[in-house]
């Protein structure tokens, strides 16, 4: 299904992360109308997927929230909505004004479930806090939840990650959950920064953040996760306003293409693998980064490594 990407950014956030520009981030410091909105969303003649990004959805304004919501159910029918917000702005009152509309998806930006993290990062609610949010939508009027969470935050590290997806995975059971991660970016303006030239923050390099997601989207994948995007899309405005941090416009393919030798090295640790030809790029891309994790970390000469994996499809 097409989409239609609303971007609002930082609107109504109940307050300022450490890390955060959403303007730096996305590119766009204006905010659509509702008007706008439903014009862009009435133009089109198959169903789409209008998505809210870039603020607090659900914090603004009743009224204003409709408003928005009555301009995206102008798309033709089939059409849905998905929207992201902050987790402190999901109730049974809020849930049940978007029942009145076609939201799908409702994706809150976790960031991370580790107390020490979320007070670290000014984020203003507990771990404990967000997975009841999470739960309240799973258990809602028939909406998927998502989870935006992000890697290499100040005090995080990977342990704290995968307790992140273990209680996740609990909270899911077999029911759906997407998931979106992201890595932690130092962006111009941001008290992260300030952090960062004062050497209390340091960020992990970009093969450190490729391994942290890939073990992320490998688990994930395995407990019945929807993962919908790894890595920040690249824009003109972020390629500018990236000071420090794991800065690269495939991330993404490097974790995934992490997260693929992981799943040959559990099948056999020391070869013969076999892989699907439409995955290839994941190993060969990239400088062969893919194939060179693979022969690091089965210990085999590069060669060799590589001889033994039998492509079909």
């Amino acid at each position: 299904m097409k989409r239609l990407p609303v971007f609002l950014p930082m609107r109504n956030c109940p307050n300022r992360c450490i890390y955060c520009d959403q303007v730096a981030i996305t590119g766009y410091s204006d905010y659509p109308s509702p008007e706008e909105v439903r014009v862009e969303a009435s133009k089109n003649v198959e169903p789409l997927e209008v998505c809210f990004f870039g603020g607090s959805f659900t914090c603004q304004p009743m009224d204003l929230q409709r408003q928005y919501l009555s301009a995206a159910a102008s798309a033709p029918a089939g059409s849905c909505i998905r929207l992201s917000t902050h987790p402190l702005c999901i109730t049974s009152e809020v849930l049940s004004l978007l029942s009145e509309y076609p939201v799908r998806s409702i994706e809150l930006g976790v960031s991370s479930l580790d107390d020490g993290v979320l007070k670290r990062c000014n984020r203003g609610y507990s771990g404990r806090v967000a997975l009841e949010k999470i739960s309240l939508i799973a258990n809602g009027p028939g909406n998927i939840p998502g989870a935006q969470l992000m890697t290499g935050l100040p005090g995080q590290d990977e342990n704290s990650s995968m307790k992140d997806l273990m209680l996740l995975r609990d909270l899911k059971g077999n029911g759906k959950m997407e998931l979106r991660i992201y890595p932690c970016l130092v962006l111009r303006g941001t008290p992260l920064e300030g952090l960062f030239l004062s050497k209390q923050y340091i960020p992990p390099g970009v093969d450190e953040s490729a391994r942290w997601a890939g073990r992320m989207v490998r688990y994930a994948s395995r407990n019945g996760f929807d993962i919908l995007r790894v890595g920040l899309q690249e824009t003109h405005s972020l390629m500018q306003g990236v000071v420090a941090g794991p800065h690269h416009p495939a991330l993404g393919e490097l974790a995934r293409a992490f997260a693929m030798v992981l799943s040959l090295l559990e099948e056999n640790p020391t070869g013969p693998w076999i892989a699907d030809q439409r995955q290839r790029s994941l190993l060969a891309g990239h400088g062969c980064w893919g194939f060179r994790e693979l022969e690091r970390l089965s210990g085999l000469d590069p060669k060799r490594a590589r001889d033994l994996v039998t492509w079909t499809g």
